[in-house]
């Protein structure tokens, strides 16, 4: 077919057929990105034991009961069949590292092996911070998007506060939208 076309028309041709294949790409590549892209709190059951109050000391209970020390702790809550885990697995490093180099603690939890704590945790992967005095800082997720990267954080700022005593502001993170995986 492009033999029988003069010189223009076998160059429109092939531009109509170059920009109708890099648009079908963007599109299939946004459409793939955005069907894994949901909730972190899908069900609003972390709004719902926040509005309550049944989730700060509800959840350093049942962390204590199990063995941990919440004290200046960072808890990197998985799952080991979250499809997910390769997205923010650089980030979690980082962030490990980080919370390390000020003076906390890491702790990595496979929800699946801890059912008890799916109650307090909608969605993988997610992270629960507490600082020096044992109080909740954070709970949710490391970030938001479809690759949970640095650039899209919530934590990275927080980190400094895990090694203080002094009062911190609770952070639930209900409305983040990303790649997570349901417990």
């Amino acid at each position: 077919m492009l033999t029988k076309l003069s010189g223009k028309a076998r160059t429109r041709w092939l531009i109509v057929t170059i920009f109708a294949w890099f648009a079908l790409v963007l599109w299939g590549l946004s459409y793939l990105l955005e069907q894994r892209l949901v909730w972190f709190d899908e069900k609003s059951q972390l709004l719902e034991l926040g509005n309550n109050g049944e989730l700060a000391q509800p959840l350093v209970t049942e962390l204590v009961k199990k063995g941990f020390s919440v004290s200046g702790s960072v808890f990197h809550i998985s799952s080991e069949n979250c499809n997910c885990n390769w997205r923010s697995a650089g980030h979690t490093s980082s962030v490990k590292r980080q919370v390390t180099e000020s003076g906390g603690r890491n702790y990595s939890i496979d929800i699946d092996q801890f059912n008890e704590l799916k109650r307090f945790v909608p969605a993988t992967p997610a992270i629960i911070m507490f600082n020096e005095s044992s109080e909740l800082i954070y709970l949710g997720p490391y970030a938001d998007g479809a690759f949970c990267t640095a650039e899209s954080s919530f934590v990275e700022a927080l980190i400094p506060l895990v090694s203080m005593e002094e009062k911190a502001p609770e952070w639930i993170n209900t409305v983040a939208k990303g790649c997570y995986c349901s417990v």
